[in-house]
């Protein structure tokens, strides 16, 4: 495991947890957090944060069981090594996520967009994405302090229009007081 000093977690994306122990050499269930888990496989390098420091973890293989995904780092060959290594987040550079097709984004490059409805008025800023199972929602922090903030679903071509990463800015067929 390799250590880097001083730590920017803006060059990271947090993409999978270590999760319960299986079986007694050293082998655990990863959490992914992509919304497709196969997703990791494509991955070469992925890091831990561990006391401030980012260390370089190296898996022995990384597997899909059933729902699953069940891994083993290099390093670790015993259920007490994998116990003691702890259920840290795993991470992956963003520089080394795939490109994205025009008018599409991730997650983390939406938060703090300004979001713009369709008769030009400004809602306010994307505070936090989430999935509350049908679908993802933006939760828009309203410019408005006397008003909640607003959740809007992410429908493309439907409610929301264009995605403008240079601009910072998401273009919806939405109301204020919806």
């Amino acid at each position: 495991m390799r250590k880097n000093s001083s730590v920017d977690l803006s060059l990271f994306l947090l993409i999978a947890k270590i999760g319960k122990t299986r079986g007694l050499k050293g082998e655990f269930f990863l959490r992914s957090f992509a919304q497709n888990p196969e997703a990791l496989f494509s991955f070469k390098k992925f890091y831990a944060l561990s006391s401030s420091t980012m260390q370089e973890v190296h898996f022995e293989f990384m597997k899909q069981s059933n729902a699953n995904i069940i891994a083993k780092l290099k390093s670790i060959n015993d259920i007490d090594g994998i116990k003691a290594f702890g259920q840290k987040d795993i991470f992956v550079l963003k520089s080394e996520l795939p490109e994205l097709e025009v008018n599409e984004a991730y997650w983390f490059e939406l938060e703090g967009m300004q979001v713009i409805n369709l008769e030009g008025k400004n809602l306010g800023h994307i505070q936090e994405v989430n999935n509350f199972g049908a679908n993802d929602v933006l939760e828009v922090k309203s410019l408005n302090k006397l008003k909640k903030n607003l959740l809007i679903p992410f429908i493309k071509n439907r409610v929301i229009i264009s995605i403008d990463k240079s601009e910072n800015l998401i273009l919806v067929d939405w109301q204020e007081d919806y």
